[in-house]
C-alpha cells in the first residue's frame, strides 16, 4: 500500500469538494471542443502562476486551421449552455419552488464566464498562436465580475419568468 502524504490528501478532498461546482462549467467547454473535433482536458485546481488561482482550467489544442468562430464559441459555450438547461427546465414544468435557488445558483455559476474565457472570447488568435486555450491577460477580464450576476439573472428569468 502507498502511503499518500497529508498534501496529497489534502488536494483530494479539496477536488472532490470542488468538482461539483467546477465541473459543470469545463465540461460545457469540453463538450463543445469534443463536438468541435478537439481533445479537450479539464484540470481542478490546477498549478497556476499568475495573479489568481482557477479552480478548475479546460484547455484543447489548437492548429493554425482552427476557425476564429470555432474557438470562440468553446469559449462562451459555459453560458448558453445554461441558458439552454434553464430553458429546458422551465419548459418541461419539472422546477419546484424551493429548487429554484439551488438551480438558478448552480446554473448562474456554471454560464458564468470567466476572465480566461472572456480573454479567448476578445483574442482568439492569440490562443490559436497559443496552440491552446491559454492567453496573455488583458483588460477586458474584467467583466468577469458583471457576467456573473448578469448570467444568474438571465438562468432566473429563463426559469421563473
Amino acid at each position: 500500500m502507498t502511503r499518500r502524504s497529508p498534501s496529497n490528501r489534502r488536494r483530494r478532498v479539496a477536488r472532490a469538494l470542488v468538482a461539483p461546482i467546477v465541473l459543470p462549467h469545463e465540461l460545457a467547454h469540453a463538450l463543445v471542443a469534443w463536438v468541435a473535433g478537439l481533445n479537450p482536458t479539464i484540470e481542478l485546481l490546477p498549478r497556476w502562476d499568475g495573479p489568481t488561482v482557477p479552480l478548475g482550467r479546460f484547455d484543447a489544442a489548437i492548429d493554425a486551421a482552427t476557425p476564429t468562430w470555432v474557438i470562440r464559441a468553446i469559449a462562451v459555450a459555459p453560458a448558453p449552455i445554461s441558458f439552454g438547461v434553464a430553458a429546458f427546465v422551465r419548459a418541461t414544468g419539472t422546477l419546484e419552488g424551493v429548487l429554484a435557488v439551488p438551480l438558478v445558483l448552480a446554473l448562474g455559476y456554471t454560464g458564468s464566464l470567466s476572465g480566461g474565457d472572456i480573454a479567448v472570447i476578445v483574442n482568439p488568435t492569440a490562443a490559436r498562436k497559443a496552440g491552446r486555450f491559454g492567453v496573455p491577460s488583458t483588460r477586458w477580464q474584467a467583466l468577469s465580475v458583471v457576467t456573473a450576476p448578469a448570467t444568474t439573472l438571465a438562468v432566473a428569468a429563463l426559469l421563473v419568468g
